[in-house]
């Protein structure tokens, strides 16, 4: 698949873990067990409080049918998945059925399939610690279109006044688009003559697009439609 790992500016990490075989592999994939009482805890709540709000932290909580890729290869099928838009992570099962789960691997050359959805890691300056998961939503020539969820932890506030409600504990997704050059992000801005001001080579073409096909920006789908053009133009 072209261009979900890039080797121009980042530092690939040799995984030796794959080479094993049978369940011995597979289990290799998993970095760590995550303890949910201990996630209580790290926020500072009770679990009723916590497990009020934990949802929020995903973009879906459901674990989905899901593949796990090194490289180009398949080396697993049918993984109960999810992202955590929180931790950053993407957590499994072995099982649909199981209770526990954990946290995948990060490395920027195993990347995952969640139903139709594609999850790479990319580090940042060649560091695994300080990079994180990014969604693909155009595979393009030139240009690739990824989004970043991000999901903020809010701690609980008291009114400040009588007119005023408590407001509880919460977390708070954000959603960050980029265009994708060469291992190159470029963070999409958020007014229409922002973002065709990127698309400047083709200005008259990309005018004439967005007007024809009444393209509104805050639609991720209309979004995705004006990258892929763009793309094909070049």
């Amino acid at each position: 698949m072209k261009k979900l790992i890039f080797t121009a500016s980042l530092v690939l990490m040799t995984v030796s873990l794959f080479a094993q075989s049978g369940q011995s592999a597979y289990t290799s994939v998993y970095d760590r067990t995550i303890d949910l009482n201990q996630k209580a805890l790290a926020f500072g709540l009770a679990e009723a409080q916590f497990n009020a709000i934990k949802y929020q932290a995903y973009t879906n909580p459901n674990f989905l049918q899901g593949k796990i890729f090194q490289d180009d290869q398949l080396i697993r099928d049918n993984v109960p998945m999810r992202y955590n838009a929180y931790a950053d992570e993407i957590e499994i099962k072995k099982n649909i059925s199981d209770e526990t789960y954990s946290a995948l691997l990060k490395s920027p050359d195993i990347f995952v399939r969640i139903l139709n959805d594609i999850y790479v890691f990319i580090p940042l300056n060649g560091s695994n610690e300080k990079g994180g998961y990014f969604k693909i939503l155009n595979d393009g020539k030139t240009y690739d279109l990824y989004k970043k969820d991000k999901a903020e932890f809010r701690q609980a506030r008291k009114a400040q006044t009588s007119y005023q409600q408590d407001t509880p504990p919460s977390f708070v997704m954000q959603t960050t688009y980029y265009l994708v050059k060469d291992g190159n992000f470029l963070e999409m801005p958020n007014s229409k003559s922002r973002i065709l001001k990127m698309m400047d080579s083709k200005k008259s073409e990309m005018k004439k697009y967005i007007k024809e096909n009444d393209i509104d920006f805050d639609k991720e789908a209309d979004l995705i439609k004006t990258i892929a053009y763009f793309d094909s133009l070049l």
